[in-house]
């Protein structure tokens, strides 16, 4: 039992440690179009959380209102939640847009622990003007 305490001890400190959401942007394009529309291209946009839940309910979690901040107790690792931080981005950045988004979701059990998973949730997509 105390082998398992310290192992999850470590786990939440490696979690507390890092940040948990993040919106990264790549707006060097080398003159390349991202998309066929004509409107002028602002970035590439890639949104990204996860969390530790047990069961089903959340513990700690990516914040997707304030990306590279944590969450405690919030379901905030879901489509919903990382298109609205991918989005708001892209307004941010001067966007009308985001168009070519796409989606990605896991979990996954942490062993010997089979109550406790990590999810995570990925979306990307391009901002237009």
């Amino acid at each position: 039992m105390k082998k398992l305490m310290a192992l999850m001890i470590a786990a939440l400190a490696a979690v507390v440690i890092t940040g948990c959401s993040s919106v990264q942007v790549a707006t060097k394009l080398n003159d390349q179009k991202l998309t066929l529309a004509s409107n002028p291209e602002v970035a590439h946009l890639n949104g990204s959380t996860w969390g530790l839940y047990i069961l089903s309910a959340p513990v700690l979690t990516g914040s997707t209102a304030k990306p590279d901040n944590m969450a405690f107790g919030e379901d905030t690792v879901n489509v919903s939640s990382v298109v609205d931080m991918v989005t708001a981005k892209s307004k941010a950045l001067g966007g009308k847009e985001v168009v070519d988004m796409t989606s990605s979701a896991s979990s996954f059990w942490v062993a010997p622990l089979f109550i406790v998973f990590i999810k995570s949730v990925e979306v990307s997509g391009n901002s237009i003007k």
